[in-house]
This record gives structure tokens, sequence and C-alpha cells, in this order.
């Protein structure tokens, strides 16, 4: 009886610690787990999508039914350009989600937005509705709209052959100044809200024109003038300081057409803004080897008549990168600017003395064309991700960034509205550089989101 007893309470101890040793292996192995998956996003987060692959590779081999690992492994097949491989990682992390709706969602939004980088638009459509009819999440409805075209109401201002752009609103909101190639050079117009030209405002066949900006002096108009080399329009997205540049700028008085010159073309200066302040103008030039940032004042400077040694020039960087495309914010008292530091163009934040400087948006991807809302609580640019040039909109805290575009070609050269209920843009979704105009107030519905899906 004593043996019986003895047996049995050692047989209970044996089934104790091998029940105990299996946990333990559990936990350690799922523990090993989580730390190979997080291991893989911190690669694919700091844009090291190979060494995130031969993780997951290897990783998958011994855990094949582990969704996370599928998903993650899609992600970086598409870092790399391997798209057929990632639709085959996503199409599996879909199914292995089945119990897990938000998961799921979030690796069908993936896998269309895998098919749209290679072309696949049909296919992309169809899970996207699969996407739309199970959902009434707001956010989730945004991520798909954002992947089929604009995120608010769109229409296009100007039409025909010739490329349109760099559009600017008049101080009222009620005009837009912009640069057309209709007679063969860059010249100015002004156009309503509904694109009907009211006016044509440069007349240089020598010159091509653009990148107007109004003065809070009314009827003046700033701009942009380089001699014509060729027929060819030249969309500047962001200069080079490494190559010439002979640009300069001049001033029209929009009725009179009396034109005087600011900068004589030999200063190497593009991209003018200017504040809402006053008639301040802030610019990029190469005029001192690479491009830097430059400001000028017009304050108190009678307009009607003036000499180019009148005006006082300001240089505001001293960098070894390039400095451009400037924009002020609403105060006047900072500026936003584009640099190429670390190889990638990013924005950048600095004081009109100077100091202060502050990189905006940490990331990956190269930023272009920043304008500020005249509230000055959100940033449009242009970002260039997956081959695609798109405009995204960012709070002024550098957070809750969102695409507003996406349609076949690029968009750039957003500019706001004085009431912010409006944005300008130039796009080539129909060959040609045209101008739109997007109503940020008339966002696009779940109605409309269904119509453009089928």
């Amino acid at each position: 009886m004593v043996v019986n007893l003895s047996l049995e309470t050692s047989l209970k101890v044996l089934r104790f610690v091998l029940c105990s040793s299996l946990l333990v292996a559990l936990v350690i192995g799922c523990q090993d787990n989580k730390a190979i998956l997080k291991e893989s996003e911190k690669h694919l987060d700091a844009g090291t999508p190979q060494a995130a692959v031969d993780g997951l590779e290897t990783f998958i081999k011994t855990a094949p039914e582990e969704p996370k690992a599928r998903f993650l492994l899609g992600k970086a097949y598409n870092a790399l350009g391997r798209h057929n491989d990632a639709v085959e990682q996503l199409r599996k992390a879909s199914q292995l989600y089945a119990a897990q709706p938000e998961e799921r969602t979030v690796a069908r939004l993936e896998l269309a937005r895998t098919y749209l980088r290679f072309g696949d638009r049909t296919s992309a459509f169809r899970v996207l509705r699969i996407v739309q009819r199970s959902t009434s999440d707001p956010e989730t409805l945004r991520k798909i709209i954002e992947l089929v075209g604009d995120s608010y109401q769109t229409k296009q201002l100007t039409t025909g052959d010739s490329d349109n752009y760099s559009p600017t609103f008049s101080p009222d909101g009620t005009q837009i100044a912009f640069a057309s190639f209709r007679t063969d050079n860059g010249e100015i117009y002004l156009m309503d809200l509904n694109g009907r030209i009211r006016q044509r405002v440069t007349y240089t066949t020598d010159f091509n024109d653009s990148s107007a900006a109004f003065l809070t002096t009314p009827n003046y108009l700033f701009y942009s003038s380089e001699p014509k080399a060729s027929r060819d329009v030249k969309v500047v997205l962001q200069s080079s300081g490494s190559t010439p540049i002979y640009a300069g700028f001049n001033l029209t008085h929009i009725h009179s057409k009396i034109t005087r010159q600011v900068l004589p073309v030999t200063f190497g200066a593009r991209a003018p803004r200017t504040s809402l302040s006053g008639n301040q103008i802030i610019y990029e030039s190469n005029a001192d080897g690479n491009l830097e940032l430059y400001l000028l004042d017009l304050d108190g400077v009678d307009l009607a008549q003036f000499t180019p040694e009148d005006i006082e020039h300001k240089r505001l960087t001293f960098n070894e990168t390039d400095d451009g495309s400037p924009t002020f914010f609403p105060d006047g008292k900072r500026i936003m600017f584009v640099s190429s530091r670390d190889e990638v163009n990013q924005l950048y934040t600095i004081d009109i003395d100077g100091q202060n400087e502050t990189h905006f948006n940490p990331n990956g991807y190269d930023c272009y064309n920043p304008t500020v809302s005249s509230d000055g609580k959100t940033i449009a640019y242009v970002s260039v991700r997956d081959g695609d040039w798109e405009i995204y909109l960012i709070d002024a805290d550098s957070k809750n960034e969102r695409r507003i575009t996406n349609d076949i070609g690029r968009s750039i050269q957003p500019a706001f509205s004085p009431d912010g209920r409006h944005l300008v843009f130039v796009s080539d979704r129909s060959d040609t550089f045209h101008i739109y105009l997007m109503s940020l107030d008339e966002p696009v519905t779940r109605e409309d989101l269904v119509q453009r899906l089928q």
C-alpha cells in the first residue's frame, strides 16, 4: 500500500514537471516569436526590408500559420519591389486573419495597395469592394478613398493642349494667378474659381514667367522670369544648386502693365512666396554656390518707382546642402522649406532671423512644394512614394498625415485659398499639366466611393 501510494505520487510529480516544462517552452516560444516579429517591424521602419525578409522567411518555415509574419513579409517584399511575392503573402495573411476582422482589413488594404503598385486596378478594386461592404468605420473608408481617387470633390479649371502650372490665390480668394504655355512661352494669367480667364498679365515672348505671388499692396504681382531656352515648358519641382540657374524677379502692376525688374536673371532666383503680413518675399537662389534661402522686404518701397539697388536682400541659410521651396507661416515669423539632407528631400522650419532650424517631418520619402494654410494649422505638400507623386496634408504639429490626391499621373504645386476652404494644385492626370480646384469642405462620401469602385 505504501509502495502504491509512492508510485502514484511519483507519477503526479512527473506529470506536473512535464506540464510545467511544456508550459515554459510554450511561453519562451511565444516570447521568441514576438521578438522576431518586433525585430522585423523595426527593420521595415528603418528602411532595411531585406533584413526583415531574411528573418521572416526563416520564421515562417517553423510557423507557417502565423498571420502577422505573412503580413510583414508581404510589406517587406513590397518595399523591395517584389510585388508578386507580396501578393502571395498578403493573400495568405488575409485568410489566416479570418477570426480577427480588424487585422484582416489592414491586410486587405495592403493587398489592394500592392495591386495598385503594379497597375492591376481590377484586382485592387475587387479587394476594396469587399472591405467597403464589410465596414462602417470612417477611418477605414477614408483609407479606401485615398487609394482610389481624390479625398475631396475636385474640378479641372484649365483645358486644352498647353501646360498650365504654378497657381496661387489672390488675397481676397476670388482669383487664381497661374502660368501657362499656351503662347509657346510661359506667361501669367488670372482666372476665376470656375476657370474663366479674366486677364493676361505678362507679355514677354523671350522669357518664361511663372511662380506669381500677390503683394499686400493691391494690384501688384511679383513673379519669376527666366530666358526662354527652348519651346518646352519647364515645370520645376525642386531646383538644384549644382545646376546653373538663370532666373530673376519682376514686379508688374496688374492693370497698368508697368513692369519693373527686382532681381536680374543672373541672380539665379526662383520660387518666390509672399507673407500675409506684409510685402516680404522669401525665395531660393544659388547666387552663392548652392541653393540657399533669401529674404527681401518691399515694405516702405515705392512700388511705382524704384531701382533694384533700392531693395535689400538678406541670406537666411548657410548649409552645404540645397535649401529651397520656401513658404511663410501666417505670422510671417517662421518659414518652412525643403532641404536635401541625408540625400532625401524633407521639410524643415526656421525662424525669419535664421535661428531655430527644425526637421519637421522625418521620414524616408522625398517631400516638395510645402504651403501653409492661412490659419497656420495645416501644411499641404507633395510626397513621392512608390513612384507616385501625390499631395498630402499634415497638421502643424507634424501629426495626422493624410493623402488627399490619388490619380493617374503626378499632383504637385498645392496652394491654399485664403479662407482655407479650397486647395488649388497642378496635375498631369490628363497627359497635360492642368490646374485643379479641390473643395476641402466637400469630402468624398461613401456613395461617391461606391460609384468609384464600380
